[in-house]
């Protein structure tokens, strides 16, 4: 069989895509395949080309797999570890499988237990797929080729590199389980605090309406973070939490940040209340100032929109006191 480079010189590599319709799915046709490839869909939609549930595969989806050239997991987590068994006995020791799950350790722990001969790889957008991909994100999961060497030097994983590249993504690649130990800090950690925070928010004995008509920059920033976790589908961010098992640590060290400020403000020791954000300051190094501008320049889109909002309600309002002029 051909290496992944011939195949794409040739322009006729056979692809699976599991989940082809969901975001994940669209995105990774749309920027991790040729014009030339032979891309089949599975998923539960009528428009795929092999309807129905990926767990339980039909024969002509495992013919489908068995003459891939790459496998593509586009599933949440539990359904692509459900996946796993069938393809250990359906795809080829030439295949390529690529899991686009958020939490990837395992999957690959999977694949080895059910001894799945294809190649294992991962790639996880940081960024949701609905947003433009240029200058974004992009981690590729592939597993040391030798202790000491980097993880992904195959060509699979620099076929996917160049294709992100050339979309404007910046690429990191990374192994498994150093992936997953950087989305409990990227993904499971500031999701919690943000859920945590709207929690809160709710309980608080005043109504939403007059907390949004005063919220400062910050506070409508947390909002708005936690407007975009309530608009996605649930087991996207229940994923993120429950899949990961770093998860359960960065939450209770995020429990335990509160309870040690909590501590400082009921002592009142603001000297050491100033000293830790100066050892946070510091901790963060260059990106102290870099972030601080980030924020500026976030918080100024927040003041424009909500100006052009006022400006509109007043002018809705100033025409509803208007009286008609006569024809």
């Amino acid at each position: 069989m051909s290496t992944p480079d011939t195949d794409e010189a040739a322009g006729r590599r056979r692809i699976v895509l599991l989940g082809a319709a969901g975001t994940v799915g669209r995105w990774y046709r749309a920027h991790l395949t040729d014009a030339g490839d032979a891309v089949a869909t599975a998923d539960l939609g009528a428009g795929a080309d092999h309807p129905g549930d990926v767990r339980a595969p039909s024969v002509a989806l495992r013919s489908a797999v068995a003459a891939a050239d790459e496998v593509v997991l586009a599933l949440p987590e539990d359904i692509a570890a459900a996946c796993v068994p069938w393809l250990a006995g359906s795809a080829r020791p030439g295949t390529v499988v690529v899991s686009t799950c958020s939490v990837q350790l395992p999957l690959f722990e999977a694949a080895s237990e059910h001894g799945l001969r294809a190649p294992l790889r991962g790639v996880n957008p940081m960024f949701s797929p609905t947003l433009p991909s240029a200058g974004q994100s992009v981690v590729v999961i592939a597993p040391a080729a030798a202790p000491g060497q980097p993880a992904g030097t195959d060509p699979h994983v620099r076929r996917m590199t160049a294709r992100l590249q050339a979309g404007s993504m910046t690429v990191s690649v990374m192994d498994p389980a150093g992936h997953d130990a950087a989305m409990s800090v990227l993904q499971a950690l500031p999701h919690a605090a943000v859920l945590s925070f709207v929690d809160a928010l709710l309980a608080a004995p005043v109504d939403v309406p007059t907390l949004m008509r005063i919220a400062p920059p910050p506070a409508r920033t947390l909002v708005a973070l936690a407007c975009r976790i309530l608009a996605a589908p649930p087991e996207i961010y229940w994923d993120i939490q429950r899949a990961n098992a770093l998860g359960g640590d960065r939450r209770k060290e995020l429990s335990s940040s509160l309870a040690r400020l909590d501590a400082l403000v009921d002592a009142d020791r603001a000297d050491d209340f100033r000293a830790a954000l100066a050892s946070a300051a510091r901790g963060l190094g260059p990106y102290a100032a870099e972030g601080a501008e980030e924020c500026r320049e976030l918080f100024g889109l927040i003041q424009r929109r909500r100006t052009a909002q006022q400006a509109a309600e007043d002018g809705d309002a100033g025409a509803a006191g208007r009286p008609e002029r006569p024809v």
